[in-house]
């Protein structure tokens, strides 16, 4: 079955007012002129100074290979017409940003493909369904600009080009060598009317009785007679689908190529650059694009170069430019972490998901910050770092637009592996928008306040209010599924930790400790515990005090300013029962299995043995859920709500009856938060970035990278993004692996966090030889004295910084960190085991002091 698809493009959103040029054409490439150009092309940041000629191009340079094509006040957008090159001019400093790297011609370390891949907007991953499922890669220098397979159009505000990649048939090869006779008389003779025409046709032909087809004389289709016969041909509606069912019957491997017709539309907005790729509508024949990277060497850093790459790994990673580190693995990892639905045997997710959209790269004094618009869900980042394959550092985007799992299949002994491809492709825009830094802000601390900027911008965010105290965030696990034995025959039985009584009991000592602003998260209250039925009822559970125990909590809580959160799980479905069928409402994988999620040990990758898989709703019926369970909800009077895995996770459903990719399932989780209202307290664990116009807090939240080699030192950029609007916490500190208490305070000094604890009122013992054991360290008895003492040290230090924006981050020396708040407060945070000077004062081992004009 052929894949058919066709791309048009759609233009980015408009944010901004601007002044643009009109001169609207259409131009064809030029092979000739892309090849010897090619030498002449820009891709770093460049000064425009005609004295920095290692990293800089003046003006007139851009005028000699690119016009001006776009212009603002803000902003120049320049074409190169034989290369569909572009470069990006801002005015406010002169620098130019180039899409590809001006130098590469004598970039000695990249050869073949390699150096191609350098010249090219676009890489495009494809493969064929019918052979083995691994992708091939195009670029779009080498099977587009190169043949002159292109057009360009002007827009008021930009440029479209319009790429037709791979390898195009030209001459007489476009007309199969051969049509049988009854398809060559219903499709081509019979449906030709003037008899001329119909007899000229017969000429490029010679019939062969004995096969009884048609075959082509190539040597009667040469120039106007090949032009006349091609013009026929397509008035007689036989078109290239038609074609190549001939040239598949009579095995013309030669026509069996790749082919994707991919517009790219390059806007400027305000002091913004957007580049917009739509995957809508594009055709394939037989060959399915899996993946597209966007831009791949927009920025691209020589080996001359200082600075460092950013991606949003966790909190957040720098990549120095050349590190050096070519002994790890490039950078490569997916938006919003792991889909459940592609979760492998034995595998588990690693390292810290990345929740925000963004990437970018310093080079000396200027930066640009790249922002995902459009089709994040289901996309990746990636860098690397000069010396691989090239003398260049470059960050990126890709996109996966048709996955695809390998299916094995077994006959008489043998067992053959053959690709499984997802019911249909991604069809939508692919968005990047760019904003450029210079001097002071051309860092990771402009980047944060740029993207900050841009959500507030988009979502109108509001500042924080100011109060005495810092919230104090607390998980209370309420009660807890667990297997018993009855004369040998094992039974479901609940197992409290937590009542509702036990839980205000535990809110008071904190109060009289000096704790007041409080953020308690519940887990476990209704439907039979933590691994709770699916949420389309709601049963408060009555082990721990029923309705009338959580509404006198619920009470109690209003009546000390403190904010309850009781949480649920809607993503992932936790135990059978409640209306729940597997079959039915479940996530499907592309393998048609029902999506099914593993507990795995700490220690390893095995599954847990004993411990009931957990299932993937699937997003399809992610609304009819959130209904139900709001309008139950909505009857206890409770003022918060607490999301379990709708900030955290992202699940794909490749069932072919209800199909929905990752980027409709963003959408879709979206769409449920708009339903709390603006007057929901509403808390997410992960948050992942599109929550976070819904949220008032966030917990979980990634305080640390996941410590890959290819990278060299974590960031705050997360939480520099959220901070004085949107409270944020790390994981519970007592389930840590990092169990010194000390850390983990010095690591809410420097990134601005609250503390976060998951606790229960029962002893240690109630989880022990049960799913639960990784709570053994959750009896609040062990911890409320030093959770007292920390958060009173903290308390002190950020109650009055809590709704200022974090305007800077540096790293001042190994192990010791500055944070500068917007009022001029400066933080210093020391990791190590031994005092160092900061500025002439002491900071003493595992310390930290503050300064600054506020003080």
């Amino acid at each position: 079955m052929r894949s058919k698809w066709r791309v048009a493009v759609v233009s980015a959103v408009v944010v901004g007012m601007l002044a643009t040029t009109s001169n609207a054409g259409s131009t064809g490439g030029n092979a000739a002129a892309a090849t010897d150009s090619t030498a002449a092309l820009s891709v770093e940041t460049a000064r425009v100074a005609e004295s920095d000629s290692e990293s800089a191009t003046s003006q007139g340079m851009i005028g000699k290979s690119m016009e001006l094509t776009a212009e603002n006040e803000a902003m120049a957008l320049y074409y190169n017409p034989q290369t569909t090159e572009i470069a990006v001019k801002n005015k406010k400093d002169g620098t130019i940003w180039f899409s590809n790297p001006q130098d590469r011609e004598e970039d000695s370390k990249a050869s073949g493909v390699n150096k191609s891949m350098l010249s090219s907007q676009l890489l495009v991953n494809f493969s064929d369904k019918e052979k083995t499922g691994q992708p091939q890669q195009y670029n779009s220098f080498d099977q587009s600009v190169k043949y002159g397979q292109f057009t360009q159009e002007k827009l008021e505000d930009g440029i479209r080009i319009i790429y037709t990649i791979g390898e195009k048939l030209s001459g007489v090869e476009q007309i199969p060598p051969s049509i049988g006779e009854e398809r060559f008389q219903s499709l081509i003779l019979d449906k030709i009317t003037d008899e001329k025409r119909k007899k000229d046709i017969l000429t490029r032909f010679v019939f062969d009785p004995e096969k009884k087809i048609y075959m082509r004389r190539d040597k009667a289709l040469t120039g106007f007679a090949l032009t006349r016969t091609l013009e026929t041909l397509e008035e007689a509606g036989y078109g290239e689908e038609e074609m190549n069912v001939d040239r598949e019957a009579y095995g013309d491997g030669g026509a069996s190529r790749a082919l994707f017709v991919i517009p790219v539309t390059y806007r400027l907005e305000g002091d913004q650059f957007i580049v917009n790729v739509s995957t809508e509508n594009m055709e394939g024949n037989d060959y399915i694009l899996q993946s597209i990277s966007v831009l791949p060497y927009f920025g691209a850093a020589g080996m001359n170069r200082q600075g460092y790459m950013f991606v949003p790994d966790g909190s957040g990673s720098l990549i120095n430019l050349n590190n050096g580190k070519l002994d790890a693995y490039p950078y490569n990892e997916t938006l919003y972490g792991t889909d459940a639905t592609r979760l492998k045997e034995l595998e588990k997710p690693s390292g810290s998901p990345t929740r925000l959209p963004v990437f970018g790269m310093k080079q000396n004094d200027v930066a640009f910050i790249a922002i995902i618009e459009n089709g994040d869900g289901i996309g990746r980042i990636e860098a690397d770092v000069s010396g691989r394959t090239n003398s260049y550092n470059y960050v990126y985007s890709t996109y996966e637009i048709t996955g695809w799992e390998p299916l094995e299949l077994t006959a008489n002994w043998m067992t053959r592996t053959v690709p499984k491809f997802q019911a249909k492709p991604y069809l939508g825009d692919l968005s990047v928008r760019y904003g450029f830094l210079q001097g002071e802000d051309a860092n990771y601390s402009g980047m944060a306040s740029y993207y900050r900027s841009y959500l507030i911008h988009k979502y109108g965010l509001e500042k924080l209010e100011q109060k005495e105290q810092i919230p104090f965030d607390l998980e209370l696990i309420g009660g807890i599924p667990t297997r018993k034995f009855f004369l040998g025959i094992p039974y479901n039985s609940y197992k409290t930790l937590t009542t509702f009584d036990q839980a205000q009991e535990i809110l008071e000592q904190l109060q009289a400790g000096g704790i007041n602003d409080i953020q308690l998260r519940y887990t476990g209250w209704f439907n039979g515990g933590v691994k709770h039925e699916i949420p389309t009822s709601v049963s408060v559970d009555s082990k721990l005090g029923g309705k009338r125990g959580l509404a006198e909590l619920q009470e109690y809580a209003d009546g000390k300013e403190i904010e309850l959160f009781p949480d649920v799980s809607f993503l992932r479905v936790l135990q059978d029962g409640g209306g729940f069928s597997r079959t039915k409402m479940a996530s499907r994988t592309m393998l048609d299995d029902v999506a099914a999620i593993y507990r795995y040990h700490l220690a390893g990758y095995g599954r847990r043995s004993g411990v009931k898989p957990s299932y993937a709703l699937s997003p399809v019926k992610l609304p009819s859920v959130m209904d139900k369970f709001l309008a139950k909800y909505g009857k206890l009077e409770l003022k918060g709500l607490s999301l379990r895995d709708l900030g955290d996770e992202l699940n794909s459903d490749f069932n072919k009856r209800q199909f929905m990719n990752r980027e409709e399932a963003k959408r879709t989780v979206e769409e449920q938060l708009a339903k709390l209202g603006s007057d929901s307290h509403v808390m997410v664990a992960g948050g992942n970035a599109y929550t976070l116009p819904y949220v008032d807090s966030v917990v979980n939240a990634p305080l640390e990278n996941s410590g890959y080699n290819i990278t060299d030192r974590s960031v705050p950029f997360y939480e520099m993004v959220l901070h004085g609007y949107i409270d944020y916490a790390g994981s519970a500190v007592n389930l840590s692996d990092e169990q010194t208490m000390r850390y983990h305070v010095l690591k809410a000094i420097e990134t601005g966090a609250n503390l976060n604890f998951t606790w229960f009122y029962a002893k240690s013992s109630a989880v022990k030889e049960t799913e639960f054991d990784f709570l053994y360290s959750a009896d609040y008895r062990n911890w409320i004295d030093e959770a007292k003492t920390a958060y009173d040290e903290l308390n002190t230090m950020q109650s009055k910084l809590r709704t200022q924006v974090i305007k800077d981050h540096q790293m001042l020396e190994t192990g010791v960190y500055q944070t500068t708040y917007e009022d001029g407060t400066a933080v210093f945070v020391n990791y190590n085991d031994y005092t160092v000077d900061v500025g002439g004062i002491a900071v003493e081992p595992m310390g930290y002091l503050t300064g600054g004009e506020s003080n």
